[in-house]
């Protein structure tokens, strides 16, 4: 399986380096061109490629990993190329000046669903601190948690599928009106570094 991402900060860097160790492909693209790119891929290795984003959406599942400000321009820009698309939402609306952006009691996954309402929309890892994704994801008997939320339980379920092959445990929450929510910056499981224990 490859996996497309798009906006490869701390986040995405980190998500590419988990992903092609449990061997998956990934082509990153970020808005500064695929050469700035290369000393990442050398880094993370061959099964990674620095791509534009044009190319990288054509993959079937793509992570969105952009500064809450680019949001909308990024997936407007393709949102044809989007279309019928999975696409793993990691994104969390915090305005520059460190605040977060409210949208009257919806979800920030849900203002993304609304301006693709042809792409499945799944938000997950969005939730955990960069350290707790860079390190290993098993604690002790137990595997950190990452919070699924979706309108399209196939996709969630595609999802979550990658997050156990990563190690980590999924725990799926529901619709994004309410999970997508409740697990987005400033809400009550933001940065809660949950440990799934067997029993």
């Amino acid at each position: 399986m490859k996996i497309g991402i798009i906006g490869v900060g701390y986040i995405g860097g980190l998500l590419a380096a988990k992903l092609t160790a449990a061997d998956y492909r990934v082509e990153l693209s970020n808005s500064r061109g695929s050469n700035s790119l290369e000393p990442l891929v050398k880094e993370i290795g061959s099964l990674a490629t620095a791509v534009t984003t044009a190319e990288a959406v054509k993959n079937d599942i793509i992570i969105l990993a952009v500064k809450w400000e680019s949001v909308a321009t990024v997936i407007t820009e393709y949102r044809t190329e989007l279309e019928g698309k999975i696409l793993i939402d990691v994104t969390n609306p915090i305005l520059k000046d460190g605040s977060y952006e409210k949208f009257d009691g919806n979800s920030a996954s849900e203002i993304i669903a609304a301006i693709l309402p042809e792409t499945k929309v799944v938000k997950a890892f969005n939730s955990l601190v960069g350290s707790w994704i860079e390190g290993d994801p098993q604690v002790g008997s137990g595997r950190k948690v990452v919070l699924v939320s979706g309108d399209h339980p196939e996709s969630n379920a595609t999802v979550s599928q990658i997050i156990e092959k990563l190690g980590f445990f999924p725990l799926e929450l529901g619709r994004l009106h309410i999970g997508g929510l409740v697990q987005q910056a400033g809400k009550p499981l933001a940065a809660v570094n949950l440990i799934r224990v067997p029993g």
